[in-house]
């Protein structure tokens, strides 16, 4: 429902209090289940969309499709990519909406590769990097790095219809 009155509405300034909004209540319901205890920031953390503050400011993307992630060069397929640069807020909100979710913490990256990544802008700097993977059934997420660690989501069905969207436009950068 939030994400169609956000298609109708086609406001930034909007799509940016909402997620705001989304992800002060959720960091509000964890902080008081763990009020009486001090434990690390990251323990409080239940959902990917709240590993990184800056989420809510997220305006622009670019989105890198490699052109042979599963070829036999493991060192360098993601050497070669096309891209599809926007600032779609419709985009924005299904990639958020896709990290709104649990995660999976791990000290290593799986040994999967991914099939591309969304660099995420704000007032044009770069703060955040999503990777991505869904073509094959045992590497099936979408990730983040902070602070050293790899923080592992499912794939939703929407984000993934979007990303094949896009696939199709995406063009070499200059």
């Amino acid at each position: 429902m939030v994400l169609l009155f956000c298609i109708v509405m086609k406001s930034k300034r909007i799509v940016t209090l909402i997620i705001a909004g989304m992800v002060c209540i959720n960091a509000c319901k964890n902080k008081t289940a763990n009020n009486s205890q001090a434990v690390p920031a990251i323990a409080n953390i239940v959902n990917g969309i709240e590993l990184d503050k800056r989420f809510s400011s997220a305006d622009s993307l670019v989105v890198v499709f490699y052109k042979d992630p599963f070829g036999s060069d493991s060192l360098r397929y993601t050497r070669y990519y096309n891209q599809h640069i926007t600032t779609d807020s419709t985009f924005v909100i299904e990639l958020l909406y896709n990290l709104n979710q649990p995660f999976t913490k791990q000290e290593k990256v799986k040994p999967c590769r991914s099939e591309g990544k969304v660099w995420m802008y704000s007032r044009g700097k770069l703060f955040q990097t999503i990777y991505f993977a869904y073509s094959k059934a045992d590497c099936y997420f979408t990730y983040l790095i902070k602070d050293g660690f790899f923080y592992y989501m499912d794939v939703k069905t929407a984000f993934i219809n979007r990303l094949d969207s896009l696939k199709k436009i995406a063009k070499e950068p200059f």
